[in-house]
Parts: C-alpha cells; sequence; structure tokens
C-alpha cells in the first residue's frame, strides 16, 4: 500500500524565475524509510515542506503535480488536517519552539488535537523517555543549546505518533549519544509502522536505517534505489557527493560486496590489512606566542554553573577542534572568548589583551561564526551582508568571499531566503570580511554537502597557512579528523581531554564518557584491531604494507 504519492510534482518561490522542484514522481510503501540526500540548495527541504503541506499553505510560490499523504491531498487539506496525520521537524529547530517549558512544548501538538488530560500526559511521558530528555522537562527551551533545542523538537511531533514522520536534517546538530537516540527511536518507531522520509547530508550513521535513498540534484530526482545500488551507480559520485566511510573502505579494498554498517567495513579491514604499520603523527613544533590564554575560568547563569575552572592556552596557527556533548559548554566558552559574555569568575586574554566581556574589544582579531546563522545576518543582500563587516566598502574582498564561498549567483539575493547551508557560507563570509587573527567557527557543515564543507575548510586551512589562528566547534568528527591536530574534549563544563586529535580517538572510554564517538573510519580501523586509528581513509594504504 502506497501511503505516499507524488506525481509530477514542480514549484516555484514566490518572486523565483526559476522551479525549485522539477518533475518530481515517485511513490512510498507504509512502513518504509526514504532517506533523501543531495547538494545544499537542491530542493531537499521543499521536497519535504511539499510532503508535510507547508507548501502551498505556508508558502507560497506556483506549484503544479500532486501530493497525496495518507490518502490527503495536501492541497486542498489544511494544516490541521494534515498536522493529524503527519509530522515534520524543521532543519532550524528554533522555527518550532515557542512555549515557556520544555514541557509545555511536548504537549502542544496533543492539546491542540483535543486529547484528554490522560493521553496528553503519555504523549509528554513518552517523548521524553523516546529522546532520553527527563532532565530537560522544566527548561525554557530556548535556554537549551542548539543539539537539546534538536531533541526537543524531535520529542514534540513524535509525541503523538503521526502516521508519516518527516525529518529534515534531525542529527545535524546533535552529540553522538544524541544521534544514537534519535536514531534508535526512529527504528523503533518504525518497526510499530511509521512512514518516516529522512534528509541527510551526513548519512554514515542513517544509512542502515533506510530502505532506499533518493538522490536530488537541481530539483529533480536522480537516483531512487536501495543503498547498496545508490553508491554502485557512478552517477553519485559524479554528482560530487560522499559517502559513507564504511562504504568507502570497501570500495578502497576493493570489494565486491557492500561494506554498508561500521560492523561490516571493520570485518572487511581486518581481513583485507595485514603486516601492519603504525601511524604516528609529526610532533608539533609550534613555538609561538599564545593568542588566546584562559585562567580559572568559571561561567554561570541561571543559577546553574556552565563552565567550571577552564585553563587553556591556544597558540598562534594553531587548528584546534572543540567538542563533547550538547550542553558541555563549548558555545559559551567561545561566546566568552569573543566578548559576548563576560565570566563569572577568572580571566581570558586574547592577543595579549584581557578580554573584559565587550565584543568591540576583541571585534578586529576574532571573527565568530555563530552555530545558527540566522543570529548574524540582518541586511537585504548577500553582498550588503558581507560588504557590513568592512571598515570602508571594499568591493574586491567582498567579491572575493562570495566567489570563496560559492555564492555569485546569490549576491543580490535576500540571505534569508537561501537554504540552510547557503545562509551558513554568507554568515561564514561576513566573519571573514574583517580579515580576523583568529576565527571561532561554531557547526560550520551543519545544511551543507560535502563539496561545500571541503571547499569551506580547505578555506580554513588556507587561512591557517598565513599564520591564523582556527578553533572549530563541531560534531562532525570526520571534519575534526581530517583538518584538526588538536582536540579538546569538553563534558560538564570542563577540559578532560586535550591531546592531538589521533591520540583522543584513541580514547574510546574517555569519548564515551563525553559522549562522543571518533570518526567512522577510526572506529572502524580500531575494531580492526589498528591502534593508533586511521584518520582518514586513505591513510589505509599507510598502515598496510601490502598495499
Amino acid at each position: 500500500m502506497n501511503i505516499i504519492k507524488v506525481k509530477d510534482l514542480s514549484f516555484r518561490y514566490q518572486g523565483s524565475d526559476n522551479f525549485t522542484l522539477k518533475e518530481i514522481d515517485f511513490r512510498v510503501k507504509k512502513g518504509e524509510i526514504i532517506g533523501i540526500t543531495g547538494k545544499s540548495g537542491c530542493g531537499k527541504s521543499t521536497l519535504l515542506y511539499s510532503l508535510s503541506g507547508i507548501i502551498p499553505h505556508t508558502v507560497k510560490g506556483e506549484k503544479k503535480g500532486s501530493v497525496n499523504v495518507c490518502g490527503l491531498d495536501t492541497e486542498k487539506h489544511d494544516i490541521a488536517t494534515l498536522t493529524t496525520n503527519i509530522g515534520f521537524i524543521f532543519q532550524n529547530p528554533e522555527i518550532q519552539l515557542f512555549n515557556v517549558s520544555v514541557e509545555d512544548e511536548l504537549a502542544f501538538i496533543a492539546e491542540n488535537l483535543n486529547y484528554s488530560p490522560e493521553k496528553i500526559r503519555r504523549c509528554v511521558e513518552f517523548a521524553l523517555d523516546a529522546l532520553d530528555i527527563r532532565h530537560l522537562r522544566n527548561r525554557y527551551p530556548f535556554d537549551l543549546s542548539g543539539g537539546e533545542k534538536q531533541k526537543v523538537a524531535l520529542a514534540s511531533v513524535i509525541s503523538v505518533k503521526p502516521e508519516v514522520l518527516v525529518l529534515d536534517e534531525p542529527t545535524s546538530e546533535l552529540d553522538a549519544r544524541g544521534r544514537t537516540a534519535v536514531l534508535e527511536t526512529l527504528e523503533k518507531l518504525n518497526n510499530e509502522g511509521m512512514t518516516i522520509i529522512l534528509a541527510e547530508h551526513n548519512l554514515d550513521e542513517a544509512l542502515p536505517l533506510m530502505d532506499r535513498l533518493m538522490v536530488l540534484d537541481d530539483g529533480r530526482i536522480r537516483i531512487l534505489e536501495k543503498p547498496e545500488d545508490v553508491f554502485r551507480n557512478n552517477l553519485f559520485f559524479e554528482l560530487g557527493l560522499r559517502a559513507p566511510q564504511s562504504v568507502e573502505v570497501g570500495m578502497k579494498l576493493r570489494q565486491r560486496k557492500m561494506t554498508l554498517t561500521i560492523d561490516d567495513a571493520a570485518i572487511c579491514l581486518k581481513d583485507n590489512v595485514s603486516n601492519l604499520k603504525i601511524l604516528r603523527d609529526a610532533p608539533q613544533t609550534l613555538h609561538r606566542d599564545p593568542v588566546i590564554e584562559v585562567k580559572n575560568l568559571s561561567f554561570q547563569s541561571n543559577n546553574r554553573n556552565i563552565l567550571n575552572d577552564i585553563n587553556l592556552i591556544v597558540k598562534r596557527g594553531e587548528v584546534v577542534g572543540l567538542v563533547g556533548e550538547n550542553g558541555s559548554g563549548k558555545t559559551t566558552l567561545a561566546m566568552i572568548l569573543t566578548g559576548l559574555l563576560k565570566p563569572t569568575a577568572g580571566n581570558v586574554k586574547v592577543m595579549g589583551r584581557v578580554v573584559e566581556g565587550d565584543p568591540r574589544e576583541v571585534h578586529e582579531r576574532v571573527g565568530f561564526l555563530f552555530q545558527n546563522p540566522e543570529n548574524q545576518l540582518f541586511c537585504n543582500s548577500v553582498k550588503s551582508e558581507i560588504a557590513y563587516g568592512t571598515e570602508k566598502l571594499n568591493e574586491n574582498l567582498v567579491s572575493k568571499l562570495i566567489k570563496q564561498m560559492d555564492l555569485e549567483k546569490f549576491g543580490d539575493k535576500h540571505p534569508l531566503t537561501l537554504s540552510r547551508g547557503e545562509r551558513q557560507r554568507v554568515a561564514a563570509a561576513t566573519a571573514l570580511s574583517r580579515d580576523p587573527d583568529i576565527l571561532i567557527v561554531d557547526e560550520p557543515t551543519t545544511g551543507q554537502d560535502w563539496n561545500h564543507v571541503k571547499a569551506f575548510m580547505d578555506l580554513l586551512i588556507g587561512l591557517n597557512k598565513e599564520g591564523k589562528t582556527i578553533i572549530l566547534i563541531t560534531h562532525d568528527m570526520r571534519v575534526v579528523a581530517e583538518y584538526c591536530t588538536r582536540l579538546l574534549v569538553m563534558r560538564n563544563g570542563e577540559i578532560i581531554m586535550d591531546s592531538s586529535t589521533r591520540n583522543a580517538f584513541a580514547n574510546i572510554k574517555l569519548l564515551k564518557k563525553a559522549g562522543l564517538r571518533p570518526a567512522p573510519i577510526s572506529e572502524i580501523s580500531l575494531m580492526a584491531g589498528i591502534n593508533p586509528p586511521i584518520l582518514r581513509v586513505d591513510e589505509i594504504k599507510k598502515v598496510n604494507k601490502n598495499c
């Protein structure tokens, strides 16, 4: 039985000359999990809006074709009716959070469906347990970290167990523990009969759940097959997409059988790699001045300890990864380093000057890319947004940044009309517009396809080679493995590990304590008995004397 029927769907946003979706046609059987992937701006979110009824009821434009979900034509039935059958999670969770407590947020949909008080209570209790967020029950949603907001948004929607669940990058801001909780919850709901449509850039962990994988490009379905058949199709790679590292391992070792899971890849690696060489990183020889000095730093908010006695030195020219579970204090620490928050105790020096909580003191020296790009976008065009950060209008610099960030076709567009990944690149360009000595970037890969992640990280490494210091806050351990030489691990407001990335990834016990996992290839290599672990798939050649 087909629970979703999409026929000849095309859509053009109001004010746009081009169609974002073009002749989309597919069916989904009840109980399937369909993954959707593709480059940033390929139409994933627009397709999900169409499945949920947000298009055409809330987002206006020219729509052709039909969308039928749970027997309901999404154009002929209002949002209230569709909500009883279709749950939707936005890419930006803040869009759907507006109550004064997490508990009220979880009860909201059930209350609007006129459930009895007892049934509402059961919905709330189910959602709290499903996402392991009981400790957030009485918190104000907008005081939460980005990942915690993402879990609350998902919990609010699954509380009423809709027949169809549509999710836009639901794990993009979550730590390993949170991602596991979300994916296990989705698997459980699917086993109970729920149909799930899941858009994801990062397929490493979600892939094993998917019955079929849809690849979108330029608003069209280019591939819709079982995952193993998708990766056998050269078109996937021609479109500039990146396979999960488990799949890359099998391909690197020229295996006929597709290695779709970490377990499969570990067995494959162990069976095919012998006569091992030990990987050792070149020793760091940074005899440079410190650019950031943190001493006995603590921070409290609403009578809660957020940071506890942080001591840290970052030297000029380092590329430092800052990781930790959601709510561990990463963003708070970054905001203190940039002068946006004032510490409760201790002090911070940037470039030898004490930061007193006035961002103007460090604004010229430290660029900061917010986790949510909307928080730093307020001009009417991409060009004016980037130019705003310069002391004087510098057309050459603006043009250079627009080109570097692949924003040339968006120069005159309003930033908030762009996709999440495109907005992220605009925000990055604004952070770079003052040519800072230190750049702190908070989750810069959220909503980005691999091509844009690589382009952005290569840009950062290029700046680093010019002497700039980079601090990268991220949950994407693949990016950490490939680009960061030093790793700081936070837990409960404290730095619990400070070491090289390779050594940090070898310490599975401590990472697990912090709610983290290493990059998939590192986990695969450790399971295969390779320790210190591999950081990149191409290092397989380095450890295997037979390659």
